[in-house]
């Protein structure tokens, strides 16, 4: 804007010192001339602002320096009229233009002209100033903003692979990959988790009727102890943005060395003898370990490695996650003979905006802990679909359901071992007391899984049902026949389990939940977050200790398994837990457990009750 009322100035100095010129000019031309023939010519007349060229004379002196000698200067010639005519044509040109661009400068609508009174000094005033000031200043603002806003709207690209410095963050979000270590680059295009898990277990109060300890078909005695329900080591993470990998190790795994024998010491014989402290050593085995490619078109994800087959609720949450210390009886019994995870492929996919979710599994089925089989055929297939036909405020209200489904074509090795363990553990699997169990020699299997989920704010609910056929079914073996199989005519043998489950936050908060298998297992509840972490700390200055209670969750189960069938009887199990659970920040919860269960078993004489306390701190990061 000054720049402007400049040069205005500068043209309107301009036209007076040309019109002053012409006038004298002119009549020069009219009136006898008396300047005398020989004096020096008259500067040019220049536009404000240009400086007029250095003139010398003959001699080598300025125009205003002594002149010692020189030859006589030529005079200059007066300007013809034509001459004269144009540049009075120029500048009237000029100063038509400055009309115009005034009149623009003042139809301008974040610019109001400035009413100048012509019976004062038309100078600008400091008012004046700053107005134009605040003006110019107002409208460069509003071109930033236009500008930042246009930008923000452009979709962000970045070439991946270009930027390869890490720095390294805590992070905050909600779901699996938050308040976790990661170490990321600037587009996160390359992502590394570096993290693990610890879950000591003490056991109290264990106890069980005396027909279930030693009545025919009984179980043993129950009793108190302490173990490494898990501890785990992990890296997982992002590589050039669409591959994704887990790598998990869990080093609190236990077998049996062999035949395990013992020794009298009284006689020196040595004889077979059960599972026991002596016997059993702590060995690392593979959990989640493989990789992925994501965001394939109309496939979606396709993973490769040891993985969980893709069915079951309760099989798909985290350890990091569970409500109780232990998964339900369905779960134990029919998939947790390998830790859950088996090796294989899968593939899986959803809709934009999340809310049906579906994935397919091809696992090879295994009785071992250590992600590999051996055998021809022997491939599972598993199928899972779920949707959100209700969904609000990022889940706190939600309606989850479910159908999970899986077929295996042949049985490893001809075997399937449907294991009902006591859902409070108390050593580690070899230790732990099975309260129902058959163990089927037969052909193929065949499982459907239906679920559902339910949050309304602090409550939520859960229940699956899992039912299941053995086929081909030779032989088998129960706890009342004892370890010699029983043959029997082919046939089908049908087993099924069923939990429900309600839990309640006491402090308002709710479950959170994923809605895919995007670098997880598939949809499933994820990290409770604590309105407000638990601390306690000295007060100071007189004032009371600081104090903050976390989080606060109370809940209960109940869980009912069948293994029943065709005259082949491996157990009936209803068991009821209520917990306790205190989360004092994302990573450290503590658990409680109470659990009674009965067992009922037709050909035996150890029906009867079993029970017990249990305590677990969960650590991950």
């Amino acid at each position: 804007m000054f720049g402007a009322l400049r040069k205005a100035l500068n043209l309107y100095a301009l036209c007076g010192a040309a019109m002053l010129a012409t006038a004298g000019l002119t009549q020069a031309q009219q009136a006898p001339s008396l300047i005398p023939p020989n004096a020096p010519p008259l500067p040019t007349i220049l536009p404000v602002g240009m400086q007029a060229p250095s003139t010398k004379s003959a001699g080598g002196a300025l125009l205003g320096e002594p002149i010692t000698s020189s030859p006589t200067p030529t005079p200059t010639p007066a300007p013809s009229p034509d001459d004269l005519k144009s540049r009075i044509d120029r500048l009237e040109k000029q100063n038509q233009d400055l009309i115009e661009m005034l009149k623009s400068l003042q139809q301008r609508p974040a610019q109001q002209p400035i009413a100048v009174d012509s019976s004062k000094d038309s100078a600008l005033s400091k008012d004046d100033v700053h107005k134009l000031v605040n003006d110019y200043l107002g409208a460069k603002d509003e071109q930033a903003k236009s500008a930042a806003a246009k930008l923000a709207e452009e979709p962000k690209t970045f070439v991946v692979g270009q930027n390869l410095g890490f720095k390294g963050v805590w992070t905050t979000g909600p779901g699996s990959g938050g308040h976790q270590p990661w170490f990321e680059t600037e587009d996160k295009a390359f992502r590394i988790h570096v993290g693990g898990r610890f879950q000591p277990d003490w056991v109290f109060g264990a106890s069980a009727d005396s027909a279930v300890v030693s009545g025919k078909g009984g179980i043993g005695s129950f009793s108190e102890g302490f173990n490494f329900r898990r501890a785990r080591l992990e890296v997982d993470g992002w590589i050039h943005e669409v591959v994704d990998f887990f790598i998990e190790y869990d080093f609190a795994n236990q077998f049996s060395s062999g035949q395990p024998v013992a020794l009298n010491p009284a006689t020196g014989v040595i004889s077979n003898s059960g599972n026991n402290d002596a016997n059993t050593f702590g060995v690392p085995a593979p959990t989640d370990l493989w990789a992925g490619i994501n965001y394939i078109p109309i496939i979606g994800g396709v993973r490769v490695g040891n993985l969980k087959p893709a069915i079951g609720l309760d099989h798909l949450t985290s350890s990091r996650y569970l409500d109780f210390l232990e998964r339900s009886s369905g779960f134990d019994t029919y998939y947790n003979r390998n830790n859950g995870f088996e090796p294989g492929f899968m593939i899986f996919n959803y809709t934009e905006n999340q809310r049906l979710a579906w994935q397919l599994s091809a696992t090879k089925p295994n009785n071992t802990l250590f992600g590999w089989t051996t055998g021809g055929g022997e491939w599972g297939y598993a199928a899972r679909i779920t949707g959100l036909p209700y969904y609000e405020d990022n889940g706190r209200r939600m309606i989850h359901i479910g159908l999970g489904g899986k077929y295996i074509d042949h049985l490893e090795q001809g075997f399937a071992n449907l294991n009902t363990r006591w859902l409070i553990r108390q050593g580690g699997p070899n230790l732990q007391n099975s309260v129902a169990r058959v163990n089927l020699f037969g052909v193929s299997q065949a499982i459907i899984n239906p679920e559902f989920f339910m949050n309304l704010g602090p409550l939520s609910v859960q229940a699956e049902y899992i039912g299941s056929a053995v086929n081909g079914v030779t032989s088998y073996v129960s706890q009342v026949t004892g370890n010699a199989p029983v043959k029997i005519p082919s046939t089908s043998f049908y087993s099924q389990s069923a939990y429900v489950q309600a839990m309640y936050f006491l402090t308002g908060e709710s479950r959170p939940y994923g809605k895919t298998a995007l670098h997880g297992s598939g949809a499933a509840p994820t990290r409770v977050v604590p309105y407000r972490n638990y601390f306690w700390v000295p007060g100071h200055g007189g004032n009371p200790n600081p104090f903050s209670s976390g989080a606060w969750q109370v809940g209960g189960r109940y869980c009912w398994t069948d293994l029943n069938s065709a005259g082949i009887n491996g157990g009936v199990l209803n068991e009821f837990t209520i917990g306790l659970n205190w989360f004092l920040n994302p990573n450290m919860k503590f658990q409680w457990n109470y659990d009674i269960g009965h067992r009922s078993v037709a050909g035996g004489t150890s029906d009867g009750y079993y029970y017990g306390f249990g305590m677990r701190m969960a650590f991950d990061f």
